[in-house]
């Protein structure tokens, strides 16, 4: 995703993120855990009821006095939604409790789903719950590798994502981004190179160090000058990556030329394969066990690479080849989809006007967000007080303006082009 240095609209651009992550590595339902609105959301299947037994005399006269009975959940602010030895916890008191420990960040949710839904109203752009369900399956079947049943249960299990919150948060503003984006993604010839070299070019495998500051990285490139052998030992005791720090720092996966993030990508195949090329003597080429200097990854990190091997790749794949090329082309338009998508979303989060009174901010259209002088933000309960019965109508109340408008979803409307009666089955459709 952009990155954006000054911290403009940093806390809308990391939820976004958090949506493209989950997308991109849904694998997750086949490895050991270690990254809207309305009804559109799920019920479990209705299975067959087991006969039961009858009860006896005795327990049948018990069941009956029973006072506990199966209600209704209440959605009136003064209603109670729970009894404690007969005193009342209304949901009004539940609603308050809620906004003071997770408001800030449920509303920053609500805020970027109502930028989001604002562009496809404005795009006349539709998101069904029949394409809600497919993205499901397809997430489930092609790239978690499991049924949509397991995949919902890992989610919940795993993440602590419901399946209605998958569907709501995640799956639903990725479809709408999806389709706002799709317009600016354009595949050309030099990106299908670029995709031809990074799967079927040469590969290196490497060990790395990887090291939070530049002074301590100088430092281990130093030491590996006077002692290049010392290499594995160093990424044991120095390195921050627990992934290839018991390995003597070695890669899993062997870097890809063009590989993301591609300042790393294109260090290592400067440094360790290609070489000066205005060096004509062939004694200089890069070999194993080549050490590049210290490359920097972000403002936090610094890697140090040491060739192991050079893997050579497959020179008989080329674009002439249909299947290649297609192959090819499916791949880098996702790609540059997604790199797109968080593009979007940061152009509409830049262009939002924004006044947020629970953190007392504001950000007006395509300016930066800077701090407002505001009073406390009002819990229901204190509203209520000051709220008499005839100006309730004219300055709006808890019962107009609190969770009972807001049902008991959570969610003040449905989502542009979502239909209000759609609910989405476990295993897909509509009930």
């Amino acid at each position: 995703m952009i990155e954006r240095k000054h911290g403009k609209m940093r806390r809308f651009a990391g939820l976004m993120a958090s949506v493209l992550a989950l997308s991109a590595t849904a694998a997750l339902a086949q490895q050991p855990s270690g990254s809207l609105g309305g009804k559109l959301g799920f019920v479990p299947a209705k299975k067959k009821a087991k006969a039961e037994p009858k009860p006896a005399a005795d327990q049948k006269d018990a069941m009956e006095n029973n006072p506990l009975q199966l209600k209704a959940v209440a959605v009136s602010p003064s209603s109670p939604i729970a009894m404690v030895n007969n005193h009342p916890i209304t949901r009004q008191r539940l609603a308050d409790e809620c906004v003071a420990k997770y408001g800030k960040e449920v509303l920053d949710v609500l805020i970027a789903r109502d930028i989001i839904d604002q562009a496809l109203r404005e795009k006349k752009i539709e998101i069904t719950a029949a394409e809600v369900n497919e993205e499901i399956d397809r997430m489930a079947n092609t790239i978690a590798k499991t049924s949509r049943e397991q995949w919902l249960r890992t989610l919940e299990k795993e993440r602590g994502i419901s399946p209605a919150q998958y569907a709501r948060e995640i799956i639903y503003p990725a479809l709408a981004l999806r389709k706002l984006a799709a317009p600016r993604v354009q595949v050309t010839q030099a990106d299908l190179k670029e995709a031809l070299d990074a799967s079927f070019g040469d590969k290196i495998r490497c060990r790395l160090i990887m090291l939070s500051r530049q002074r301590d990285a100088m430092d281990v490139w130093e030491q590996l000058q006077r002692n290049p052998g010392a290499f594995e030992t160093l990424a044991r005791t120095k390195s921050m990556d627990m992934n290839s720090r018991a390995l003597g720092g070695l890669i899993a996966e062997p870097i890809s030329r063009h590989a993301t993030p591609r300042n790393v990508s294109d260090a290592a195949f400067l440094q360790l394969v290609d070489g000066d090329p205005n060096d004509k003597d062939d004694s200089h080429k890069p070999k194993d066990g080549d050490i590049t200097g210290p490359i920097q990854v972000n403002e936090s990190t610094w890697i140090i690479l040491k060739r192991e091997d050079l893997m050579a790749g497959d020179k008989t794949k080329t674009l002439k080849d249909p299947t290649i090329y297609k192959y090819l082309h499916d791949q880098m338009y996702e790609v540059k989809l997604k790199e797109k998508m968080a593009e979007v979303y940061q152009d509409l989060a830049d262009a939002a006007a924004i006044e947020n009174m629970m953190t007392g901010t504001v950000k007006p259209s395509h300016q930066e967000e800077r701090q407002q002088v505001v009073g406390k933000v009002d819990l229901m309960s204190d509203v209520d007080k000051e709220v008499t019965p005839s100006s309730a109508t004219s300055k709006g109340s808890a019962a107009t303006n609190g969770p009972a408008a807001v049902g008991v979803r959570g969610v003040s409307r449905p989502p542009a082009g979502a239909p209000a009666d759609d609910v989405i089955n476990l295993k897909g459709g509509k009930n």
